[in-house]
């Protein structure tokens, strides 16, 4: 018999293994009876274990601290390698609405719309009949002119000989002087006749004054035309002309002559060189900004008139600044914020700083007040945080210690498109 069934006879000396089943309440009390007889032995060994182990608390796990990960940036001394961006408009180098200088007939439309054309090119013709007319009758009142001087001469002439024999009275010799005068007037009159018949003439042919390309034109065949009406746009895009705006503090750093960067949206951001023309000293009512103009060649005619331009101004100033990447700044409370990580390894948590920020270039921003050079800004992963949590710095393992990675070169000067620049002063 084993210890288990031993101690039940003990108990209840009448239950015999070869006693008749038990009725159904007395196999139920002898269950229980059974698992507080169990039970006593391991409570036994419960009290016996406790006066010889710590206090329990003491052997809890203490729980893991929860630190974020992020990527940061050490604030170092650098050059922001451009100015202000600014945004202009292209204008063509020349732009001429042409009108009529003389009244007629539309005779022929010599070019059309887009034609390229040098300066001199014919682009309307005007019926020209009537002046030629005028030519002709102020060419002949000229030649008639000159007939009268000559003869006006022959006989002043012989007034001369005349008088110096005392054969002819003074006032018939001041007679003929006067009709020498009178006819050296007449021609005069008649050259000044003839040379506007010619003008006339001339201006029945319209002409493109410089070299360009013809935009439009205002007159069909047919058309009558006075002094004054427009007749066709010509414009020169070979060089463009670049507006913009600026600030009182940029417009007293420019200098005149110094190359830009432009860039164009619109062209799939292709970047030309241009040179910095003027600089305004009045600044304009609507916007309160100094207009700049920028002359640009445009050999390959990629230019229109109207082109909105990035205008990447030069900056001559060499001094190092502080910088930060632009990224790692939070607005709250209407201020400039960033986190930075203190303390090394398990230590290592992100503390706020507030800010006093200067010019931005790219990715990187002027930190003038609120940090020094070799903070550790954090730009990546600062939105979850709070001043005060821990932190595991990226790139380094689980135990806060940062790999011997190095990171790479900051540097404030954008990085190069792939566009070449295509147009160059």
């Amino acid at each position: 018999m084993n210890s288990f069934a031993k101690q039940l006879q003990r108990i209840h000396p009448h239950i015999s293994s070869r006693s008749r089943p038990a009725p159904r309440s007395a196999r139920f009390a002898i269950v229980l009876v059974a698992a507080l007889v169990l039970a006593l032995p391991n409570a036994g060994c419960g009290d016996s274990n406790a006066a010889h182990t710590p206090d329990s608390a003491a052997n809890r796990l203490e729980a893991p601290i929860t630190r974020l990960r992020v990527r940061v940036e050490p604030v170092r001394l650098a050059r922001l390698a451009a100015g202000e961006r600014v945004t202009g408009t292209v204008r063509a180098f020349h732009r001429a609405t042409i009108t009529a200088e003389t009244q007629g007939r539309v005779l022929a439309r010599v070019v059309e719309p887009g034609a390229s054309i040098e300066a001199g090119g014919k682009i309307v013709e005007l019926e020209s009949s009537r002046f030629e007319l005028e030519l002709r009758r102020s060419e002949a009142s000229l030649s008639a002119a000159r007939t009268v001087l000559r003869h006006a001469e022959r006989e002043f002439a012989r007034a001369e000989r005349l008088i110096a024999q005392k054969a002819m009275s003074t006032q018939q010799h001041d007679d003929l002087r006067h009709a020498v005068d009178r006819a050296s007037d007449e021609i005069t009159l008649s050259e000044v006749a003839r040379d506007t018949a010619r003008r006339n003439l001339a201006d029945t042919r319209i002409a493109a004054p410089f070299d360009g390309t013809v935009d439009s034109i205002a007159v069909n065949v047919g058309d009558f035309v006075t002094v004054g009406t427009p007749v066709a746009t010509l414009v020169d895009l070979s060089r463009v002309r670049i507006f913009g705006g600026v600030t009182a503090r940029e417009a007293a750093r420019l200098v005149v002559g110094t190359k830009a960067r432009v860039s164009f949206a619109d062209l799939g951001g292709l970047i030309f060189e241009a040179t910095l023309e003027s600089v305004g000293r009045v600044a304009a009512s609507k916007d309160g900004t100094y207009g700049i103009e920028l002359w640009m060649d445009d050999a390959e005619g990629r230019m229109r008139d109207g082109l909105v331009a990035q205008i990447e101004l030069p900056d001559p100033d060499v001094e190092l600044r502080l910088l930060a990447r632009r990224a790692a700044l939070l607005r709250r409370d209407g201020h400039a914020e960033v986190f930075i990580v203190e303390g090394e390894g398990e230590a290592a948590v992100g503390r706020t700083r507030r800010l006093r920020t200067g010019r931005s270039q790219g990715e990187w921003i002027e930190i003038l007040e609120g940090l020094e050079e070799g903070d550790r800004v954090i730009w990546d992963g600062h939105f979850a945080l709070a001043d005060g949590t821990a932190v595991l710095v990226d790139g380094a393992d689980e135990t806060g210690r940062e790999s011997h990675v190095q990171a790479p070169e900051a540097t404030a000067t954008p990085a190069p498109s792939l566009a070449p620049v295509v147009a160059k002063e």
